[in-house]
């Protein structure tokens, strides 16, 4: 494997304190974690309040809730990690294990650097779009301060979540602490949700690498002939119950994270975009604008491995059915071939309690979002 493999989800678990080089992911740094949990809850609780002051202001509303909800989801994802980092670190490590064993022929190393690669494609698109929602917070509040100095001449500090903190931000020797606690915040919620999504997203393409590995099995037609085919069906058999099970040990671990994220994504989403359906400039808006983004391509990211997974593992009923020679097969055998296409006809899904993570699921959270945006509008006036 090159140095790219699983480079992001090992930086990351290393960043919030777990060493990926262990099977049950050993949390290192105990502290270091229950301070970044610590940075998201004292946040949390305060923007809610803050935003349900004057519910007449709309856009002060929907803003903290926006991120509050980011927050909580963070959270909850990081406590799921923690209660799950023994089946995680026993899935990441067996998936290890099964690449490593593929890669001594070259036809199945090609296919397993080929879904790194594109897992390489999505991780590397969702951790640079978080890596800007800390920038912003971190530049925005400087900026807006630099402007009002140069314009007024008074420099006007801002933080980069607004809520009212129990220090008075206006005075300097408050300031800074309250600007690098309100920064730690952004950046905990940023380094939690590269863990949990970026995982998500190699656990997805290196499950699509097992199935892959057993279409390469199916177009092999010299095993397929030879007089031991009814080794090679069984062999058939054996890595798709494999690659079934991994994919079954994949959405079970999710579940929850996913139940919670989808039931909730419209609504970010929604109270996201509304800031842009207002005029004016705040400080705020460079900071909503690369936290609409890295939500969508979030979003967008579960979906499209969700949808990846399902159509791989569909893909397996043709890759039997172009594999074999129907003809000159005997009849027993044939219908053990067949057997297997009709279970391959039901394709392996990532399931969140009440529905599939899919395309068509992104469709419905767009759509769902457009709605609410529509009946936001419609309260403004």
């Amino acid at each position: 494997m090159d140095d790219s493999y699983f480079s992001i989800q090992r930086r990351a678990l290393e960043i919030v304190g777990f060493d990926p080089s262990t099977q049950r992911l050993h949390m290192r740094r105990p502290l270091w974690a229950g301070l970044l949990i610590l940075s998201l809850v004292s946040h949390n609780w305060p923007m809610i309040v803050y935003g349900l002051q004057d519910l007449s202001d709309l856009t002060r509303l929907t803003d903290n809730l926006a991120v509050f909800m980011q927050g909580s989801l963070c959270t909850l994802k990081f406590l799921a990690f923690i209660v799950k980092r023994r089946r995680i670190g026993a899935l990441v490590h067996r998936l290890h294990g099964l690449n490593q064993e593929a890669c001594a022929s070259p036809l199945q190393r090609e296919k397993i650097l080929r879904e790194n690669r594109l897992d390489m494609y999505v991780s590397r698109a969702f951790r640079n779009a978080a890596y800007a929602v800390t920038v912003a917070s971190m530049i925005a509040p400087m900026l807006n301060g630099l402007t009002a100095y140069l314009t007024e001449g008074v420099f006007r500090p801002t933080t980069p979540m607004e809520f009212n903190f129990w220090l008075d931000e206006r005075q300097a020797r408050f300031y800074w602490p309250i600007y690098a606690w309100g920064v730690l915040g952004v950046a905990a919620a940023v380094w939690l949700a590269i863990v949990a999504d970026t995982l998500f997203s190699w656990l997805v393409h290196n499950v699509v690498a097992q199935f892959q590995l057993l279409k390469l099995l199916l177009a092999d037609k010299e095993r397929q002939q030879a007089a031991d085919s009814d080794s090679h069906l069984a062999e058939c058999i054996r890595r798709h119950r494999l690659a079934l099970e991994l994919a079954r040990e994949l959405s079970a671990i999710f579940a929850e994270i996913v139940f919670v994220q989808y039931m909730l994504s419209y609504l970010q989403l929604c109270m996201l975009a509304f800031r842009f359906t207002r005029s004016g400039w705040s400080s705020q808006v460079p900071f909503r604008a690369a936290f609409l983004v890295t939500v969508f391509i979030q979003l967008s990211s579960y979906c499209y491995g969700g949808e990846y997974l399902k159509q791989q593992s569909s893909g397996v009923a043709l890759a039997v059915y172009s594999g074999c020679d129907w003809s000159q097969m005997p009849p027993a055998r044939r219908r053990l071939w067949q057997m297997m296409i009709m279970r391959a006809q039901r394709p392996a899904k990532v399931f969140g309690y009440m529905f599939d993570v899919d395309l068509p699921l992104l469709l419905w959270v767009t759509r769902t979002t457009g709605s609410f945006l529509a009946l936001l509008r419609t309260f403004e006036r």
